[in-house]
């Protein structure tokens, strides 16, 4: 039964992920602009994200490469993502979905429709999901994502509250250093990236640590803070790399002649609960004045979708305790077999 469950999720992953290429493709094909600053972005970010694997973290990249089957839900994801998106945009569903009431948090206000808490509830329950795959592809070995589909309804209310503390502090340093721009311009983006940087770090473990559930949920944030402190060493280089790529800092140089200026940006977000969005492309493409093509957007998400999978089973794989060493029998009269 598990066996055709992943059978059946596998046909689903790769004929609703093509559907979906293959629609994205049709659509910028049709509009044309943005046509080479996609092609740099295809060819630019995969080297880099290559690059930071084979160095920073092999084993965590060779394991998600030999687990081909732990991609399943982030296809999935994707597709579901993109069916969403495509219904809120149709006549018959638009009325209903993207309707929004306005939330104001301190000077910051948006609006919140039906669409956004359905996008909201996918994320979530992607990330409970594919953290319970991959602490049990590094406790066990096994890559099947079926697996821990029983657990997962359990998890999720935890994990959406984790999520909600990760991207409502982030959002709260972003509201709080806003007003601080027009008074001292570039000078205010510095505390927004000591932060973010610091908050990334502090809360880098939280997932698959409180993910078991084995204590209350205030004493499993905690724990998953300690140890993501406690840890850092091991993995603040990655954690960087993966912020740099994704747009923490944005600085590009927009003009003509020599009339030009170099405008920069700091991206605050939030890494924990598997960032996708590279904020590189949009920035460019407006700096540029062209558009950004479905078919780009979506192969990116998936490159840094995966990217956000291997970073958290490298920081699973350096939690797990270290093997004992492995003593030498002990022959009769004292002296070990190697020493004889």
């Amino acid at each position: 039964m598990v066996n055709f469950s992943l059978h059946t999720l596998r046909r689903v992953a790769f004929v609703g992920l093509a559907a979906v290429l293959l629609v994205d493709f049709v659509l910028s094909v049709r509009l044309r602009a943005g046509l080479g600053l996609g092609v740099v972005m295809l060819l630019v970010f995969p080297i880099a994200a290559a690059l930071v694997s084979l160095v920073l973290m092999p084993s965590a990249a060779g394991t998600l490469f030999r687990s081909k089957d732990l991609l399943v839900p982030l296809a999935l994801v994707t597709v579901a993502g993109k069916l969403l998106a495509w219904l809120a945009a149709a006549p018959g569903f638009s009325a209903v979905l993207t309707p929004s009431f306005p939330l104001r948090l301190l000077n910051l206000s948006f609006g919140i429709s039906l669409s956004f808490l359905l996008h909201i509830a996918l994320a979530v329950a992607y990330a409970t999901w594919v953290t319970g795959c991959i602490l049990e592809l590094v406790r066990s070995g096994n890559s099947d994502p079926c697996c821990v589909l029983p657990p997962v309804p359990g998890r999720f209310r935890r994990v959406l509250g984790l999520e909600f503390i990760g991207w409502a502090v982030a959002m709260t340093a972003v509201v709080a250093i806003f007003p601080l721009m027009p008074a001292l311009g570039y000078f205010a983006l510095v505390p927004m990236f000591v932060f973010a940087v610091a908050w990334n770090f502090a809360t880098a473990a939280v997932l698959p640590v409180a993910w078991p559930g084995e204590a209350g949920f205030w004493a499993s944030f905690q724990a998953g803070v300690s140890v993501s402190r406690a840890h850092l060493r091991q993995w603040w280089g990655l954690l960087l790399a993966q912020m740099l790529l994704l747009g923490l800092v944005i600085f590009y140089y927009h003009g003509s002649g020599g009339h030009g200026n170099v405008t920069g940006s700091v991206n605050a977000f939030w890494t924990g609960g598997y960032e996708d969005d590279c904020r590189w492309y949009g920035k460019l493409a407006e700096a540029l004045h062209t558009s950004k093509l479905p078919f780009v957007e979506t192969l990116l998400s998936l490159l840094f979708g995966a990217f956000a999978m291997a970073i958290k089973i490298a920081i699973v794989q350096r939690l797990q305790p270290e093997a004992p060493p492995v003593i030498p029998p002990v022959a009769p009269g004292g002296a070990s077999e190697d020493e004889r």
